[in-house]
């Protein structure tokens, strides 16, 4: 893991922007009214919420059709009686009407039940597969909201220490002003900037409280006033382990649920052929008939002349087709997502490990130039306010790219199939 150094750089006369601390998460956590968190405690925290459960729901209901697959046609006892007179006063009903007790038994032919079954537990690794999917999703939204947070957290020190340096500035000038060395005007100038320098925090922590309440909720907390205080650094870089394009795509869950669609349809399709064969209804009891016993038997099939599952079997081979096709489509998209994402955490990385560092220098060797041309009378206030103002920026846009980076990996592994 590397750690990137990101400092707002300030001048040698007043106590300046200088070392913005964006290592998020170094406060103890002990204090009043905070909580510690991690980006995986955040993520394991997210996959208990209530959205992780409900995904498990669907999942466990696709799971329990298995056991109904498994379960055979239940047996049917029949109670008969045939001629009867009530109304005869010489009727007996032990000599003169016939009575049955017999059972019945759907015996189901051409494998149904195997093949019933075979479908249930093709849907289940199928939901399965679409619940590792979900659940991946929602651990990259979670790291994505925890690392805009430790941004908004990074951006709030940053304007803090901007408001400080402010404020010694505003200092200087008063004094210089109060002993005539220096014009009003400049004094007015750079209350203006400390005005400015004042808006800019409190923007800064509105939006760094958005954050948190976005985190909240994406982790599926339910109180809101906790203060989360993070213990993972922005400025770590923990670059990503490359994975083969093949690799990526045999264990992504999107590709890996297209393919068991494919399984679902074409177990689909042998159940419907096997409707098609008639089931046996066999039929064995005890009848007695006018005083004598016997006993009863019978067979049943119904003889297929004009139904034999012709629709469900053309509608399974179209499924099968739909399936093959949304499969071939699942695995294009899985190639191009990856090369996209790895295109995209490449230049970031290159970003934030050459660009922005070479960036930050020369800002710092900008403001020490116009530091020292300010304080000799070589430069304006204006000119030294512009420079002052850049370097803020350039850290504003150093924890962009920072948070670009992260969400940059976590949407690679999600692209790989893995988990952030």
């Amino acid at each position: 893991m590397k750690t990137i150094t990101t400092t707002i750089l300030g001048n040698r006369t007043w106590p300046a922007l200088g070392a913005a601390i964006l290592i998020i998460g170094i406060s103890p956590a002990s204090l009043a009214g905070q909580q510690s968190l991690s980006l995986h405690q955040a993520i394991e925290e997210g996959l208990r919420s209530p959205a992780a459960l409900a995904y498990q729901g669907v999942a466990d209901q696709t799971a329990a059709l298995i056991r109904q697959a498994k379960l055979r046609p239940n047996p049917r006892i029949f109670l008969q009686s045939e001629d009867l007179r009530p109304w005869d006063s010489n009727f007996s009903m032990a000599e003169n009407s016939e009575s049955y007790v017999y059972a019945g038994q759907v015996i189901e032919l051409d494998g149904k039940r195997g093949k019933r079954l075979d479908l249930a537990k093709s849907n289940a690794s199928r939901a399965q597969a679409t619940l590792s999917l979900q659940r991946q999703q929602l651990a990259s939204r979670i790291a994505n909201a925890y690392w805009s947070f430790a941004a908004a957290n990074a951006a709030v020190a940053l304007q803090k220490q901007n408001l400080r340096s402010a404020d010694d500035v505003v200092r200087y000038h008063r004094e210089r002003v109060d002993a005539g060395a220096m014009r009003g005007v400049d004094l007015l100038r750079m209350e203006l900037e400390h005005d400015r320098a004042k808006l800019a925090l409190q923007t800064a922590e509105r939006e760094a409280n958005e954050a948190r309440l976005q985190l909240c909720r994406e982790i599926g907390r339910t109180s809101f006033s906790i203060d989360v205080q993070l213990t993972d650094p922005l400025t770590a870089i923990d670059p990503v382990q490359e994975l083969s394009v093949e690799a990526a795509i045999a264990q992504r869950p999107d590709v890996v649920a297209a393919r068991e669609a494919v399984n679902s349809a074409r177990a689909d399709l042998r159940l419907q052929h096997a409707n098609a064969v008639p089931d046996a209804d066999l039929i064995g009891g005890y009848k007695r008939n006018t005083g004598n016993n016997t006993l009863y038997s019978s067979l049943q099939i119904q003889l297929p002349f004009q139904n034999r599952n012709q629709g469900e079997i053309a509608r399974a081979e179209a499924s099968v087709r739909i399936a093959e096709a949304l499969r071939a489509q699942a695995e294009l998209s899985a190639r191009a997502e990856i090369e996209a994402a790895h295109a995209a955490y490449q230049r970031s990385l290159e970003i934030v490990e050459t660009t922005m560092p070479e960036m930050q220098n020369r800002a710092k060797e900008h403001l020490a130039i116009l530091d020292d041309a300010y304080r000799t009378g070589g430069t304006d206030l204006l000119r030294y306010i512009d420079a002052r103002r850049l370097s803020v920026e350039v850290e504003l846009n150093a924890l962009q790219r920072l948070t670009e980076y992260h969400m940059s990996a976590a949407r690679l592994q999600l692209a790989y199939g893995e988990q952030p």
